[in-house]
């Protein structure tokens, strides 16, 4: 039950995030938000050209 429970887990840590994971972030947030002006949005921005750098 409790290794359900970890797999399952709501929220995770931009820094923690695949370039996969980043991606599908970043187009949920601009459905919801309708832009990319939260802090969030930037650190997902930001996170994604991180990882397409080391790419």
């Amino acid at each position: 039950m409790a290794d359900e429970q970890k797999d399952e887990k709501k929220n995770k840590k931009v820094n923690r995030m695949t370039l996969s994971e980043v991606d599908a972030a970043i187009k949920k947030t601009q459905e919801h938000m309708k832009g990319m002006n939260s802090k969030y949005a930037k650190e997902l921005v930001g996170r994604q050209a991180e990882l397409k750098a080391k790419k």
